[in-house]
């Protein structure tokens, strides 16, 4: 079936999902986009409501071909539309052609999280996908987001984290809820001044890394909990780590001894 009005009820829902965290929260649905991410959804057992595909772009022997031919056999509602239309819905410069409506994913905390990562008050959404994405591949056991941290459901945050929304629990929480939940866990705030240096840490022991947003750091709520300020040390000059490299860094630390 084509689809040519932009007042069609699907086109204008993937557009406001697409522009309204609220709405996004309210549907809990969100806009996956292009062959890979959709795939990756499949994979984690995630079917779309609908999706969309730019009209003479479902070659045969194409990845495109491929995935719609996928859909179908899940009896998924596939339309065709025109590529003004699909420019029109997509979040990226160059669309990839196809889209789907997907419900958010809501993966189980588990019950005694060795390694937890919070995101405390970070404002980029790329920042915050590229952290899913270390978190996801690097067996992180829960990822944390406080009040005021991006929306992890953001188009950008979605692109960055290349499907890794299906696979690490996320959760946005409160810090009296978090200290409350998670009492015998050491905190860890990553600190360019701190005292410690995260080579001096034992990661073995059950530990939430905090890492605040790269304009104001971590908050004072965080800094209110017992903790341990850990640094990275620099080379002289630097000033500073990108949060997610950062977070990156101290995320690999502490999962070491699961790779060795």
């Amino acid at each position: 079936m084509l689809i040519t009005s932009p007042q069609n009820e699907r086109i204008k829902l993937v557009r406001m999902l697409q522009q309204q965290g609220k709405a996004r929260r309210k549907n809990q649905r969100f806009v996956l986009e292009g062959v890979r991410l959709m795939t990756d959804a499949l994979d984690s057992g995630a079917l779309p409501d609908f999706a969309l595909h730019v009209d003479g772009a479902d070659v045969p022997g194409t990845p495109l071909f491929a995935l719609l031919d996928r859909l179908r056999a899940e009896s998924v509602s596939i339309f065709a539309i025109s590529p003004d239309l699909m420019t029109s819905l997509s979040g990226t410069e160059t669309p990839q052609g196809v889209l789907g409506v997907f419900p958010l994913p809501e993966l189980a905390v588990p019950d005694n999280p060795a390694l937890i990562v919070v995101a405390d008050g970070w404002r980029d959404p790329g920042n915050l996908g590229t952290l899913i994405r270390t978190c996801a591949a690097a067996g992180v056991d829960l990822l944390l987001l406080t009040r005021g941290t991006v929306d992890p459901t953001n188009p950008k945050a979605v692109r960055g984290a290349m499907g890794a929304h299906y696979r690490i629990p996320l959760r946005t929480l409160e810090w009296d809820a978090i200290a409350q939940a998670y009492p015998a866990h050491r905190f860890y705030l990553a600190d360019a001044a701190g005292d410690t240096p995260y080579t001096a840490v034992d990661w073995r022991e059950p530990s939430v890394i905090v890492v605040g947003g790269e304009a104001h750091g971590f908050g004072a709520a965080a800094a209110r909990i017992p903790h341990t300020r850990v640094r990275i040390p620099m080379a002289p000059g630097a000033e500073s780590l990108n949060a997610a490299i950062a977070a990156g860094v101290l995320i690999y630390a502490a999962r070491a001894h699961t790779f060795a």
